[in-house]
């Protein structure tokens, strides 16, 4: 349920409006071809989870594979992800909770850090208490967009309700109004909608059977997330026309009131809200075990690597959850473009991961030979076909929307922000590897007792 949790949040729930900003009812195509990426990138991962790699151990492998800046970069661009993204799904429940009447004049800043302290403390706990908290959670968000997806089709088929059919689909411009260039646009918003279901590898190394029990994980997460997400987003787009639709609030609220199901919309804002909820306690988790790994390997000062007497690595949750709320605190400055500057952040960081899990899957195969591939338990189905059509349509999706005219930040476009904020992020951490992080790394190899 760990991956769940991270993956459907506010890039489903509150991207999709963006998303179909650009592709109109066509996003349905980009969805599709989002989730059979996903699918791809889980069997890349799961070859190499099996053979002892995690969700938090790829990054070691592109060490290995790649050399040392790489890898660095691959786990940094990682933690980056969750720290980034939890900041936006901070501010999306910040957001989504001033649709319920009593936080109507709650600034999104204070809704946010009350949400973000919580989920501090549980982590603080221990594991135990987070991964029941995080299962209750995703168990929610789950039956949400089942019965939201019920309720659509109920509408188009008239049960219960005025029947609105699919005229929707077409009556607007047609199914592709803004052309086929419209789902290249799409499709880095759609994308990260999917990220985070890598992170059903991370119990990789406490399963009984990992060879059974990993692919199925990380494959079956990833069908389950992109069947609720084409179901929601064909329901949707069949009960209200595209052009109504946006970020400034739920699509899948809006599409509610359209059929006037008010009851029904004020309860999935509540399974929305803790979909954000349970976003955030995942980049917690998850940032903080990246920050806690850097440290221990000595790429930062070791003290950050403490651990307390429940084996949690409290400085790096501290350090990471002071870091979300600076990115909070950012939309207290900026309302407008917060959101955008944290996602787009975010986007690099995943995006680089999954760029680099099927490379680093083809670079695995041909360092251990081809006798050795044939005894291999579990092997990426399609081979080589699978992880190279993997890393040229992640591609796509990180450069097609460099061709968006949307308005960004500073001057750019909405599609070239997350490419040159990325850019300008991976420079400067090339340098702080370069000119410290390497240096103070292979100082601790010489004296492994310093720290």
């Amino acid at each position: 349920m760990l991956s769940v949790g991270g993956t459907i949040a506010s890039g489903f729930f509150l991207g999709s409006g963006g998303a179909i900003a650009l592709a109109g009812p066509g996003v349905i195509v980009t969805y599709l071809i989002a989730g059979l990426v996903a699918i791809g990138v889980m069997a890349c991962l799961a070859e190499l989870a099996i053979q002892g790699q995690t969700a938090a151990g790829f990054a070691a492998y592109a060490k290995d594979t790649m050399g040392g800046l790489m890898g660095f970069l691959t786990g940094w661009n990682y933690w980056l992800a969750w720290i980034g993204g939890s900041a936006a799904e901070s501010i999306a429940v910040g957001t989504f909770a001033q649709a319920l009447a009593p936080l109507h004049s709650t600034p999104v800043w204070l809704i946010a850090l009350v949400v973000l302290t919580v989920d501090l403390a549980i982590n603080l706990i221990g594991v135990l208490l987070m991964g029941n908290y995080e299962f209750g959670l995703s168990t929610i968000k789950i039956v949400a967009m089942v019965v939201f997806s019920l309720f659509c089709f109920a509408a188009v088929l008239g049960i219960g309700m005025p029947p609105v059919g699919l005229a929707n689909y077409t009556d607007h411009g047609g199914f592709l109004p803004l052309g086929v260039g419209g789902l290249f646009t799409s499709f880095l918003l759609v994308f990260y909608a999917y990220t985070g279901i890598e992170m059903g590898s991370v119990g990789a190394e406490e399963s009984h059977n990992p060879k059974r029990d990993v692919p199925r994980a990380l494959m079956g997460t990833a069908v389950l997330v992109t069947i609720l997400f084409i179901a929601s987003a064909a329901g949707m787009l069949a009960v209200i026309p595209w052009q109504t639709l946006g970020t400034s609030s739920s699509p899948i609220v809006d599409a509610l009131n359209a059929i006037n199901q008010p009851t029904v919309a004020t309860l999935v804002t509540l399974a929305i809200i803790l979909a954000s909820v349970s976003a955030i306690d995942c980049g917690v988790y998850s940032g903080s075990r990246v920050l806690f790994s850097f440290a221990r390997d000595s790429y930062f000062p070791k003290w950050i690597a403490k651990t307390g007497e429940s084996g949690v690595p409290t400085r790096a949750v501290v350090i990471s959850g002071v870091l979300i709320y600076v990115g909070v605190i950012a939309d207290l400055l900026s309302p407008s473009y917060a959101y955008v500057l944290l996602g787009s952040l975010a986007t690099l960081g995943f995006m680089w991961a999954w760029l680099v899990i099927p490379i680093l899957q083809i670079l695995y195969r041909r360092r251990i030979g081809p006798d050795a591939v044939e005894k291999l338990q579990w092997k990426v189905p399609g081979y080589p076909f699978t992880p190279i059509a993997v890393i040229v349509l992640v591609l796509v999706a990180i450069i097609g929307p460099i061709f968006s005219s949307g308005p960004g930040l500073f001057g750019l476009s909405s599609g070239a922000t997350p490419v040159v904020a990325g850019a300008v992020w991976v420079a400067l951490w090339a340098a702080y590897y370069w000119l410290y992080g390497r240096r103070l790394h292979e100082a601790a190899g010489e004296n492994p007792t310093a720290g």
